[in-house]
């Protein structure tokens, strides 16, 4: 008998052993886009009011954290990559059995699109992470036509098993999403160009305003505002096509609607990530605080800053912070880097050297300068003119912006100490921050003044936090 048991033990060991290694191993192959994304959302829904649905389009230009800062909404993006409306309906559905937000935002993109699903691989790395429940099983069944591919979603591994010799440290250590699922870009791309506003439109029918309808209805049933969108970008004729109808449904369900393409929101020559669809983080950040303006004028949304639930919210924005100016540390083009500048967290000192032909690129490089105070550098063209030295001190704390052209110089308190600009004995010019001894500006290894150097000031703690200079080519100087 005893020994009938332990053999009874080892056998159930030996299962139990096989089925966690098999679970870990499931878990280790799942590249865990989704799970990354939106692990914070899926350990506790119930504290988000607003949640941001669609597809790309959403979760690269709406950031929650910036409206925490900004108002204490406490807000999720768990917009998707690829998603179309019917993919984005059951992700409310499925989001819907964990919390209960008091708003939903949803993007009206590519409403004339038939498929239910882009591509199976993209669902997969939207709905993996989601643990199976009833709610899942429907959305399979009406998303996944044949009965055996569903099985993939129900058990991914046979999906991923063969990941073994992709697997890098990233799978080991999974990097989670600091942005509360949005996601910043940071290229800065020319726009192919917004076609025309069209004259006249009408009401179509397809899988996608079936199924925006179906969004509509079940936020009225359950007593959800909602919000519907149709986000910048260079939009065809046929697209504008789409956000017209979008109004128009808008309008027969009584629902608010803001259609940005109507709007002069996003710069596209500078606000775009790449050609046709997608923002990059100076746009995504004008249509966050836009969109933060009006929720906060149309929707009585709680400010939960202070409160003991969200005590962890402050922290999580400091990390973000952080994560931003990681970003912006790590790229070595000055597009891409002016472009990540443009943010409210960060103070800045910018400093162009008019004899290094600059202003020669003054299409390419100049908008984003002025992108930086919100186009208000008044003096930007003046030195692109007379092809003279520029300095540029933005102080956000204050709402300040000082600007020098030419031989003049500067000094002034600001909200993270004295800026001194001025020139010195040898005639080249020197920048000195917070009483301190440091030159800033540096010359290069071929003895010249850099062409652009950019000293960066974190905006909460006034810390000088990174300096960049780069040559007259425009690349980073390493030394």
């Amino acid at each position: 008998m005893k020994k009938r048991a332990i053999k009874i033990f080892w056998a159930g060991m030996t299962v139990f052993l096989f089925a966690a290694g098999l679970w870990f191993m499931t878990k280790l192959l799942n590249p865990g886009q989704a799970y990354t994304k939106n692990k914070e959302f899926l350990e506790d829904g119930e504290l988000y009011d607003i949640l941001f649905l669609g597809n790309s389009h959403m979760t690269n230009a709406v950031y929650p954290m910036e409206l925490w800062h900004d108002y204490g909404m406490a807000s999720y993006n768990l917009a998707g990559y690829g998603n179309q409306i019917p993919t984005t309906y059951w992700m409310m559905e499925y989001a819907l059995t964990s919390s209960h937000p008091q708003l939903v935002v949803m993007d009206c993109a590519h409403l004339k699109v038939e498929e239910k699903v882009q591509t199976k691989e993209l669902l997969h790395a939207q709905i993996d992470c989601l643990p199976l429940n009833q709610e899942k099983w429907r959305m399979l069944g009406d998303l996944i036509e044949d009965p055996k591919e569903r099985l993939e979603f129900v058990w991914d591994f046979a999906v991923y098993h063969d990941r073994w010799w992709d697997l890098g440290q990233d799978d080991f250590e999974k990097e989670i999403n600091l942005e509360k699922g949005a996601k910043i870009e940071a290229d800065v791309a020319k726009p192919l160009g917004l076609a025309q506003r069209p004259a006249q439109t009408a009401l179509f029918t397809s899988t996608g305003t079936e199924y925006l309808r179906r969004i509509i209805e079940e936020c009225q049933s359950r007593d959800i505002e909602l919000l519907l969108v149709y986000l910048p970008y260079s939009a065809s004729e046929e697209e504008w096509q789409e956000a017209l109808c979008a109004e128009q449904m808008a309008k027969e369900y009584g629902v608010p609607y803001l259609n940005f393409l109507d709007l002069s929101v996003v710069d596209l020559s500078i606000d775009s990530y790449d050609p046709h669809e997608h923002l990059n983080g100076s746009g995504g950040r004008k249509v966050t605080a836009y969109l933060g303006a009006y929720l906060d004028q149309h929707y009585e949304l709680a400010d939960h800053r202070g409160e003991a639930a969200y005590s962890g919210w402050d922290e999580d924005y400091r990390r973000y912070t952080d994560y931003k100016l990681q970003l912006a540390s790590s790229l070595e083009a000055l597009d891409k880097y002016l472009m990540m500048l443009a943010d409210p967290a960060f103070d800045c000192c910018v400093y162009i050297n008019g004899e290094a032909n600059v202003w020669g690129l003054e299409e390419t490089y100049l908008p984003l300068v002025a992108n930086l105070s919100g186009g208000r550098a008044e003096r930007l063209e003046e030195a692109s003119v007379s092809g003279e030295d520029y300095f540029l001190v933005l102080d956000r704390q204050k709402g300040q912006l000082y600007e020098c052209v030419g031989e003049e110089s500067l000094q002034t308190e600001c909200s993270f100490g004295q800026a001194r600009y001025e020139a010195g004995e040898d005639g080249a010019r020197t920048l000195y921050l917070q009483d301190g001894e440091e030159n800033y500006l540096h010359v290069t290894p071929q003895g010249g003044e850099a062409a652009v150097q950019i000293v960066v000031i974190d905006r909460e703690t006034g810390n000088i936090v990174d300096s960049k200079r780069f040559d007259s080519r425009l690349a980073i100087c390493t030394d």
